[in-house]
């Protein structure tokens, strides 16, 4: 019996840059610099979540992004608890600057990832973007947008 998997990785790869391609037009920016943000994005939320959390956001990524997700990681130095505070701040330090000076940057980095996996139960991906919206949106970083609530319902 041969196996055939319903996902093939040309089809992975294929999904992975159509992310990058979306991403990438949305920002105004290089396909390059749209697979930056992607992954600095990623590395700075993951980076800040527990073990458990990271699961979950990398089990509702498509498959070539989990693996860009978890690529170096390394769960025995994550938190043990979730800590977005420093969040915003730290991707617009670290994000290329033609990108980084979008005030509007999160908002598109948003958008992507809920139209993308507007079928998926929100993670903590979610709240994370979401405060980061909100920190750009309020130019308070420890203010109102750390009390930001969710847009729908995060699972028990």
């Amino acid at each position: 019996m041969r196996y055939s998997p319903v996902l093939t990785f040309p089809d992975a790869a294929q999904e992975a840059a159509v992310w990058i391609r979306e991403l990438s037009e949305l920002l105004g920016c290089e396909q390059r610099v749209g697979y930056e943000v992607l992954s600095i994005t990623l590395h700075a939320v993951r980076d800040r979540l527990s073990v458990d959390d990271n699961a979950k956001v990398g089990n509702d990524l498509p498959l070539m992004l989990r693996g860009l997700y978890f690529e170096a990681w390394d769960p025995m130095k994550s938190r043990g608890h979730d800590d977005l505070r420093d969040l915003p701040a730290w991707l617009r330090a670290a994000l290329p600057h033609s990108v980084g000076a979008d005030p509007n940057m999160f908002s598109k980095i948003e958008r992507l990832f809920e139209d993308r996996l507007r079928h998926k139960r929100p993670t903590k991906l979610n709240v994370a973007l979401q405060l980061c919206v909100a920190t750009c949106e309020t130019s308070d970083p420890v203010g109102e947008a750390s009390k930001i609530q969710p847009s729908r319902q995060l699972p028990s």
